[in-house]
């Protein structure tokens, strides 16, 4: 995916809530795929005085993470074939001389393509070292066929844990249109959240920080909804929705009609969850949403 508009503000955002990118790692050497005006608002959005049109015309991405801080920037692939600075599959451990070697550990959208993908997932967290932060963009609706795999905010959750070692700084969904919108999704455990169904391109956002050394995984992830089940514990109270019995009654397929018109009406079929925090640009490049 290389580093588009989108990774740029999340990217940004990772450094307004204090990411260090002194040592920065990317996963897959990540190309620049940004239009000099829409790099260059961003940048002054976070007050960042680097040369835009000097950034977005390099192919490939180290200048603008030079522009966040960066003092040594290494790339990592299965592959020479980009220039990557460490040659290792992510099907495999990683060697020792990786671990907790970087401040900053970013996946532009290479972890969807390795097959044994909680392999990879767990390399990447163990090359942060505590203090640091994993960035990543991935793919999540509406890009079947893309990689092996599109991933959901849950997985995050579940998966960027204490007893892994680390802290969910914040899961953003961004529907890939023009003006799409940008969204602040909670833990799932917090919230009853159902299927996240929208009509248009959308990724996955990431940010989380590691707080200690754990032996990642020892305890396989579980869903939500299913330990909760195991446990017989009550489901979490869902938000007051006065509407929520009468939408009940409606039969599944009138409701599948009045999306499908609400689809045609709007040209896209938005997030309507009330506890996803629609969020302006501006909130998401300076991490205000962080704050509140």
């Amino acid at each position: 995916m290389g580093i588009d508009i989108a990774s740029v503000k999340l990217l940004l955002c990772a450094k307004n809530a204090g990411a260090d990118f002194s040592y920065t790692l990317q996963i897959g050497r990540q190309g620049m795929h940004t239009d000099v005006r829409s790099l260059g608002q961003a940048l002054a959005v976070s007050h960042i005085s680097a040369d835009a049109a000097i950034i977005a015309q390099n192919e490939y991405s180290e200048t603008f993470f030079s522009a966040l801080g960066a003092k040594c920037i290494s790339s990592l692939d299965v592959s020479d074939y980009e220039g990557a600075t460490i040659i290792h599959d992510l099907n495999q451990p990683i060697p020792v001389e990786l671990s907790q070697r970087f401040s900053v550990v970013h996946d532009g959208g290479a972890l969807q393509h390795v097959f044994n993908f909680p392999q990879a997932l767990k390399n990447c967290m163990e090359m942060v070292r505590v203090g640091g932060y994993f960035t990543q963009v991935s793919v999540a609706n509406n890009f079947m066929g893309f990689g092996f795999w599109q991933i959901c905010p849950e997985l995050i959750y579940r998966v960027f844990t204490p007893q892994n070692g680390f802290n969910v700084v914040a899961v953003l969904l961004h529907e890939v249109i023009p003006k799409g919108r940008w969204y602040l999704v909670p833990d799932p455990f917090t919230y009853p959240q159902k299927q996240l169904c929208n009509s248009v391109p959308t990724y996955i956002l990431t940010i989380a920080k590691r707080i200690s050394v754990e032996n990642i995984f020892s305890a396989a992830p579980q869903q939500a909804e299913w330990a909760l089940r195991w446990e017989r514990a009550p489901p979490p109270e869902p938000p007051h929705r006065p509407l929520a019995a009468i939408r009940r009654l409606i039969p599944s397929t009138m409701k599948t009609a009045i999306l499908r018109v609400r689809a045609i009406l709007k040209k896209s079929l938005q997030f309507d969850r009330r506890y996803d925090r629609h969020l302006s640009e501006d909130e998401v490049i300076l991490g205000r949403f962080l704050e509140s």
